[in-house]
């Protein structure tokens, strides 16, 4: 396998350890030779290595400052994509050994090509399976789709946006004379993208999503520390089963655990019913959401209904409802009501974090509602939107949340999200190798609880038995 780019703009990839990546657009043409594909005209190139080995691939003689700028929002572009491809876990890069080096190649013509490179065995193995996933090509700039565009999405925002009331510090009208000039001097759509994102970023909501030609630009986010370590949860709890997005087990002292890592799923809830009819005999209950982003708020009301006695009130919602953007809706009660053949009625702890957010951070108001849940660990992330998605010249997309969702106590969730009843202040190395110290917490807290008598037992039904 053979890649030749000759002049060429390069962007890198680096953290804390060294550079990890790097995205390489020929300045004029390259090609890729391989006995597995046909020679093709080049169009980026996207290379994932140990961070040593970068003076090998970019020899330093070889590199020069003054490349074009205007590539840098189209190789974050293209980075983003290419990422979850390889020596990643949840969209970070993990270092690869030495020897080992992915180099993958979308052409002009269409097709990508993947190759994983082992540099002591001299061997490039090609990976068919990516060949129709290239990072898709938007429509060409031009200053009456700048123009269209810029203005559809201010003016969306505009329109619609809920949460201009907690951002007073946010002039929009300004914003639109300071970005407008810089989107329409744009040089390609993928800058034109990136202004718009930069635009966006003023209002600091992680529901704003943007997309150009189906991929992602990133628009705002802030740091928010994982708070477990599943790599640990054999060692401390035993057998743990798993089916889609949920995980159980039952330690042997009898203390409950059910995991579940999003409400992206219909199945969810019947997974979760199947786990709870395990855990009938158990003295108390875990359950951990702290590695949940969120999903379908209406999946979510069916898992927390099986720990409820009564129908209560968890949250409300306010929406836009005119021209100002002052004009807002009356709050609207958003309730829940117990489901199921029975009730958890036990000691339950429930694992929060700030990685917790959106349908998330509903679940766990929710879960409120019962007075025998405690919620441990740390604040949730305090974010949410019930976004509207805006589809916009140039093959882009913006989401536009349209609520404002208050917390039961009727403060806004937005920035403040859920404050742990029992705070966990973590260590250094409290989740690294077999140690999830949160987790370990709480199982001790409710190895106090007492053991149970008898198993849960669902109410009796007295439909059965009535002559019609």
């Amino acid at each position: 396998m053979r890649v030749e780019v000759g002049p060429a703009d390069a962007g890198i990839g680096h953290c804390a350890d060294g550079a990890v990546w790097a995205v390489i657009i020929p300045s004029t043409s390259g090609a890729l030779t391989s006995p597995m594909t046909d020679r093709s005209a080049i169009a980026h190139v996207w290379l994932r290595f140990h961070p040593k080995e970068i003076a090998r691939l970019f020899p330093p003689e070889t590199v020069s400052a003054g490349g074009a700028t205007n590539l840098l929002a189209q190789m974050r572009v293209i980075a983003n994509a290419k990422i979850t491809s390889s020596w990643q876990a949840g969209g970070r890069a993990i270092i690869p050994e030495p020897k080992d080096i992915t180099v993958d190649v979308d052409t002009k013509d269409g097709p990508r090509r993947f190759f994983s490179v082992d540099t002591e065995a001299q061997t490039a193995q090609y990976v068919a399976a990516f060949e129709n996933n290239s990072v898709p090509q938007p429509p060409v700039l031009t200053s009456k789709l700048a123009e269209e565009t810029f203005d559809q999405l201010w003016e969306a925002f505009d329109l619609k946006y809920a949460m201009f009331v907690l951002r007073p510090e946010v002039d929009w009208a300004k914003l639109r004379a300071q970005y407008r000039p810089q989107a329409l001097a744009s040089r390609s759509t993928y800058e034109f993208a990136q202004v718009c994102a930069d635009l966006l970023k003023n209002l600091r909501d992680l529901h704003i999503w943007l997309t150009v030609a189906e991929a992602n630009v990133p628009v705002f986010n802030r740091a928010r520390p994982a708070n477990a370590n599943p790599r640990a949860w054999p060692t401390l709890l035993g057998s743990l089963q798993q089916e889609g997005r949920v995980a159980w087990a039952v330690t042997t002292n009898n203390i409950g655990f059910v995991a579940i890592f999003g409400w992206d799923d219909p199945g969810i809830p019947a997974q979760c019913d199947e786990a709870l009819e395990k855990m009938r005999e158990t003295r108390g209950l875990i359950v951990d959401v702290r590695l949940n982003g969120g999903g379908d708020e209406p999946t979510a009301a069916k898992v927390a209904a099986r720990f409820l006695s009564r129908e209560f009130v968890y949250a409300h919602s306010q929406f836009r409802n005119g021209p100002s953007h002052t004009n807002l809706t009356e709050k609207y009660e958003r309730k829940i009501a117990p489901r199921g053949p029975w009730r958890y009625d036990r000691p339950v702890i429930l694992l929060i974090g700030q990685k917790c957010m959106s349908s998330d951070e509903s679940f766990i108001g929710m879960m409120t509602g019962d007075p025998q849940v405690t919620t441990m660990g740390d604040h949730t992330c305090g974010s949410s939107g019930n976004p509207e998605i805006v589809h916009l010249p140039l093959d882009m997309t913006v989401s536009v949340p349209q609520w404002i969702d208050y917390l039961p106590d009727g403060t806004p969730l937005d920035e403040r999200g859920f404050q742990p009843q029992i705070p966990f202040q973590a260590a250094p190395g409290a989740f690294e190798g077999d140690r999830d110290n949160l987790l370990t917490a709480a199982l001790a807290h409710l190895s106090q609880a007492p053991l149970p008598g008898k198993s849960i037992e669902a109410p009796p039904d007295h439909s059965r038995g009535v002559k019609k």
